[in-house]
């Protein structure tokens, strides 16, 4: 018996049209030898037209993004994308120039690709892409008449106010839900690195810049207080959690 095929939808975007076809032709390369994945590939020449039928079918699992192109910047394309997508979409940069390194990777790229580059590069990115992908989880979220489904390791913290919770994520945006704290332990706690703090927040440790001695720093400056009984054990789950990132034990 076949196992089901994971399925990934793959986006890429170049002005060049012999540089679309090449990655296109490496992207089905690397399909056609992971059975495993079913991978949807759509090719643009021009960003605007790949925004355009993001908002009619959603935002991709991943994209590949030339940087240099006429009207627009890729930075910029990558920005829109993953404000469409509570920044789920793993973006991959391929260009001729450097100057914007610095800025894909503050967009949180997962590479940058300087052209020409060899075939063996670009697969082994997208290899590593996709086994990070793979790897993710998800969890569905109601808010109202909506759900989403949220990538849990896009999520910063979870704070219990007024009678909802408010789910603060890597994109910026907040949702809000009406299940309960409770009931959300329950489908975050059994991952590693989510810790309760107090009776109103659940934090993502991946996603904390500091410890101080009163409160949690999140990367977005945030701040999640701590209480006084509690500090030493979360200070403890706090350095064995990156103990064992780093290790691996």
């Amino acid at each position: 018996m076949r196992g089901r095929k994971s399925r990934m939808n793959i986006m890429i975007c170049d002005d060049q049209k012999d540089e679309l076809e090449n990655m296109k032709q490496i992207v089905l390369e690397y399909a056609a030898v992971h059975s495993e994945l079913f991978l949807e590939v759509k090719c643009f020449s021009n960003p605007f037209d790949m925004l355009e039928e993001i908002g009619k079918s959603g935002a991709p699992d991943i994209a590949l993004l030339d940087i240099c192109m006429p009207g627009v910047l890729g930075t910029e394309i990558a920005r829109e994308i993953k404000s469409k997508s509570e920044d789920s979409t793993d973006i991959i940069f391929l260009t001729t120039s450097s100057d914007f390194a610095v800025e894909a990777f503050a967009l949180h790229a997962n590479d940058y690709l300087k052209k020409p580059y060899t075939k063996e590069r670009l697969l082994d990115t997208l290899d590593r892409v996709v086994e990070k992908r793979k790897n993710r989880l998800y969890v569905p979220i109601s808010c109202g008449r909506e759900v989403h489904l949220i990538d849990l390791y896009q999520v910063f913290y979870m704070e219990a106010r007024n009678h909802t919770v408010e789910i603060h994520l890597k994109s910026g945006n907040c949702l809000k839900t009406h299940s309960t704290l409770t009931e959300l332990k329950k489908l975050f706690l059994n991952v590693s690195g989510f810790v309760t703090v107090g009776a109103s927040y659940i934090v993502n440790l991946r996603c904390v810049k500091s410890f101080l001695q009163t409160t949690m720093i999140m990367e977005n400056g945030d701040a999640v207080p701590v209480p006084r009984r509690l500090r030493g054990e979360l200070k403890k789950q706090y350095f064995d959690f990156y103990t064992k990132e780093a290790t691996g034990k």
